[in-house]
């Protein structure tokens, strides 16, 4: 017997990221044991900075009149911000420059680059109030959407097409287990894009519209139940005699 076996292949990701040098530094006082958790810590506080000055960016394109404090508090964990980050240069201890504390004799530096995710950090300062309204379009004029329950290629691809059926560009962002991110070049309004989807995947899904998540509008895929399948499962008895049908026994091979 042959066995097929399917791999469900991760989605290209291509993620709105933008990559950010920042510098980290952590004040050393005279019990403070430096070394590698003192790397660590100015590791962290590049981060930060790097995160804090994209959402500072962000926010000042977007007209947002928010105060830095606010938009430092609305990031959060910086790194569930940041796809990925590294060290540049490690300039380890040394007279404290950058550290103003009190206590502070030493500090540890850091240089760092951060691949900030851009997407993400817009989506907490929408959910902090701190960008214009939810169901305000994406940057640039485009519509972003959160798609949910999208549980394989094959129904994404097709919810794809039927997006840009109407000639628009379909740039996905984010992908995650049933969710997908993505935007549209051009504005579009919730109850549209649930007619349009509809249209698109057929009578075997529904289509839901769930609100808003930040800027962008969220949007339920649902697979139906098929018909055909239930009546097939209702009915053993066919199933049992196809089963129990007799095989004839393979003929011995004849004496020689």
């Amino acid at each position: 017997m042959l066995v097929a076996l399917v791999l469900l292949l991760p989605l290209p990701v291509r993620a709105e990221l933008a990559r950010v040098e920042a510098v980290g530094s952590v004040p050393l006082g005279a019990a403070s044991k430096g070394g590698a958790a003192a790397r660590q810590e100015a590791l962290e506080a590049g981060i930060r900075e790097a995160v804090e000055r994209s959402a500072l960016e962000l926010a000042k394109q977007a007209g947002s009149s928010a105060e830095p404090d606010a938009v430092r508090a609305a990031i959060g964990d910086p790194k569930a911000l940041a796809a990925s980050w590294r060290i540049l240069e490690d300039r380890g201890e040394r007279a404290p420059l950058l550290e103003v504390s009190p206590g502070a004799e030493r500090e540890y530096v850091v240089a760092v680059e951060v691949e900030v995710d851009r997407a993400r950090v817009r989506s907490r300062l929408a959910k902090a109030g701190l960008l214009p309204a939810s169901n305000a379009p994406a940057p640039g004029g485009a519509t972003r959407i959160v798609l949910e329950g999208v549980d394989t290629y094959g129904l994404w691809t097709r919810i794809r097409a039927a997006l840009a059926a109407r000639g628009g560009s379909v740039q996905p962002l984010e992908f995650a287990p049933g969710r997908i991110v993505a935007e549209l070049g051009s504005p579009e309004a919730s109850g549209s894009l649930v007619t349009r989807l509809a249209a698109g995947l057929g009578d075997g899904f529904e289509v839901q519209p769930l609100g808003a998540d930040g800027d962008a509008l969220r949007i339920g895929i649902v697979r139906r139940a098929d018909p055909a399948a239930s009546t097939a499962a209702a009915a053993p008895g066919a199933a049992a005699g196809s089963a129990q049908t007799p095989v004839e026994p393979a003929e011995a091979p004849a004496a020689r």
